[in-house]
């Protein structure tokens, strides 16, 4: 795909703009060149649609995750430290989207965004699943602990905390996030002193 142009990355931003305040599917390419001060005729040498312009930045969102992921759990901390920065930086990305676009990801897409969602996923799993289970070998997590379950139980922690039903249980959210992180860890880190 041909980037060297400033009107590449202003249709780019202007696509990111609106896609994350209302989702995919009711933005239009005449909104998307308006904001981004281009003709359609200019979009089109870019991308072929709409679409096209989604699975570039959701492969963007995607990569980016990746990379800052693999900083934190190459960073010389604890195990438990990055576990808790992932989940920061989990929350906070899905902070900066709409439910709509959310929806539009994980719900509504059509096939071609699918496809390329499917990919990325498959690529995350398999990435996350190695690091889990290099961390059971030198003994940073419990090894008697299906790597597929703690991926499960990550991937689901960031609902947990955004599901109101839960939140409402108490006075405020760093008490809510010290419980849910006590729990997970209490599952999952070594004993100490021969504890079981």
């Amino acid at each position: 795909m041909e980037k060297q142009s400033g009107k590449f990355e202003a249709i780019a931003a202007a696509a990111k703009s609106l896609f994350w305040k209302h989702g995919i599917r009711r933005v239009s390419i005449e909104e998307i060149c308006h904001d981004a001060g281009v003709s359609k005729m200019t979009c089109y040498k870019y991308f072929s649609n709409k679409t096209a312009i989604a699975k570039y930045l959701i492969e963007e969102m995607f990569e980016s995750g990746i990379k800052a992921y693999k900083e934190i759990y190459h960073s010389d901390i604890s195990y438990e430290e990055k576990v808790k920065k992932m989940l920061d930086l989990k929350m906070s990305n899905a902070h900066e989207m709409s439910q709509e676009l959310l929806d539009d990801i994980y719900k509504n897409q059509d096939e071609e965004l699918s496809e390329t969602i499917e990919t990325i996923k498959k690529r995350m799993i398999g990435i996350y699943l190695d690091d889990i289970r290099e961390a059971q070998k030198i003994g940073e997590i419990r090894n008697d602990v299906k790597p597929e379950f703690m991926l499960y139980f990550l991937n689901n922690l960031t609902e947990m905390l955004t599901d109101q039903r839960l939140v409402s249980i108490y006075s405020n959210p760093q008490q809510m996030i010290s419980e849910v992180m006590t729990f997970f860890f209490y599952g999952i880190m070594p004993r100490k002193n021969g504890e079981k």
